[in-house]
């Protein structure tokens, strides 16, 4: 079943500021010193046109919470897990090793780490527990921001993850995870920020002439994706989010599963910008949103 298949159910999402779609993680700490801590919790959320699914998350929401920090910041990440399934976390941000992201079955589920964000990006954060393909599926990813040390030039950030759900919706709208098209590669739903055509109707504000920051991570857990803004070409791309990595006046860009981007652009013109996942049967499973530009 297609977006466009459900449109006539669309039911209407309240309308949130831009920067702050993502409910910042709890924090802690001096600027040199960050701590977040995040929760397990089951929960059935709203994926938009009247559909619900029951996801496994990070306090309670799809994305789950942004993550943001300072190059050289020593970040501690506490996961608590009051659930009775084996959950972890795994930030690519860190450069740790991997055993200390995950709590194993039978042992005490809630677990804790620290590391010094050494390089400056735009990182996945995922549940690391086997098998990470449905963990990850199933609604436990989100974004952490490492700024360079040196900060960002003044812009209009706007923050996206994209992700994918599999399932058929049943006559209640329910969404239940299908491991066998997760395997297949073979989503229902491809979606920014958690919510089928979240941004179709709710655009996302704009001035002219004003540079505008994208933060984007793409979660997966399978297909890439070709992130593009219909109308504009990206002044600046910093592949995986880091000023290093910079390329410049391009119409889009690839970002792979558990990869992540910072593009930057201007519009001249006022009117509506559309975004899109240019793999372009991604848009009719609701990877499409609007920037809408204003004078």
């Amino acid at each position: 079943m297609t977006a466009a298949a459900l449109a006539a159910s669309a039911i209407a999402l309240p309308l949130v500021a831009v920067l702050i779609l993502f409910t910042p993680a709890t924090q802690a700490g001096t600027a040199a010193k960050k701590a977040f801590t995040l929760t397990v919790l089951d929960k059935r959320i709203e994926i938009g046109l009247g559909l619900t699914y029951y996801a496994w998350t990070y306090d309670g929401q799809v994305p789950g919470p942004l993550l943001r920090v300072r190059q050289g910041d020593e970040v501690t990440i506490k996961l608590i897990n009051p659930t009775t399934m084996a959950h972890g976390i795994d930030t690519h941000a860190a450069e740790i090793a991997p055993k200390i992201h995950f709590a194993a079955p039978g042992a005490e589920r809630n677990l804790s780490y620290t590391f010094r964000a050494r390089v400056p990006g735009a990182f996945l954060y995922q549940c690391s527990a086997i098998p990470a393909l449905s963990h990850v599926a199933n609604g436990m990813y989100g974004m952490m921001i490492v700024d360079p040390a040196e900060g960002w030039p003044k812009a209009h950030e706007v923050m996206i993850v994209q992700g994918e759900y599999y399932g058929t919706p049943d006559n209640n709208g329910l969404v239940a995870g299908d491991s066998r098209k997760e395997v297949e590669e073979r989503p229902d739903f491809v979606v920014f920020n958690g919510i089928v055509d979240r941004y179709v109707e709710h655009p996302i504000p704009i001035r002219t002439g004003e540079l505008v920051r994208v933060f984007f991570v793409n979660a997966g857990p399978n297909l890439s994706s070709t992130f593009h803004v219909t109308g504009a070409i990206f002044s600046t791309v910093y592949r995986g989010g880091n000023p290093a990595d910079a390329m410049h006046d391009l119409a889009s860009f690839e970002v792979g599963p558990g990869d992540g981007a910072v593009f930057e652009f201007r519009v001249h013109e006022p009117g509506d910008y559309p975004f899109i996942d240019h793999a372009l049967a991604r848009t009719t499973k609701g990877a499409e949103g609007v920037f809408r530009a204003t004078p």
